[in-house]
């Protein structure tokens, strides 16, 4: 099956996204921020793995931030929504720019070729779980 662009947390998305999810697939959550500089939104990647959740069976999503394993209707049921596209105009929380920029032009380009290896990390990730699973 294909991938909806989103997934609510209702029983039917639920029985929705474990049919249709595979092992390689990406999962984004967003999240809001409010903070000194007013709102802001930021998201985490997630990939489909192979493994499943012992006694329910359940597929399991791998963290690219930060590699913890979480159940796929555990997170859809904790984050409410889980979205199949790269949201755009908004941070990767993975990416962690701790370089010192003397300009907003340097600042950028290191913010900039921070996402661009967290994006090669996550699709390396995906690709593992993807060639184990037997899918190209």
């Amino acid at each position: 099956m294909t991938l909806k662009d989103h997934y609510r947390a209702t029983r039917g998305d639920l029985k929705a996204l474990l049919r249709d999810i595979r092992p390689g697939d990406s999962l984004f959550i967003i999240n809001e921020h409010v903070g000194n500089w007013g709102p802001s939104k930021s998201y985490r990647e997630y990939i489909v793995t192979d493994q499943k959740a012992p006694f329910t069976g359940n597929p399991m999503a791998q963290a690219t931030s930060h590699g913890g394993l979480e159940s796929v209707p555990s997170l859809l049921s904790k984050e409410r929504d889980i979205y199949t596209t790269r949201p755009t105009g908004m941070p990767n929380v993975a990416v962690k720019d701790s370089h010192a920029a003397y300009s907003d032009v340097a600042h950028q380009a290191a913010q900039r070729v921070a996402e661009i290896h967290a994006e090669e990390a996550a699709a390396d990730l995906a690709t593992y779980y993807k060639r184990l699973a037997g899918r190209r």
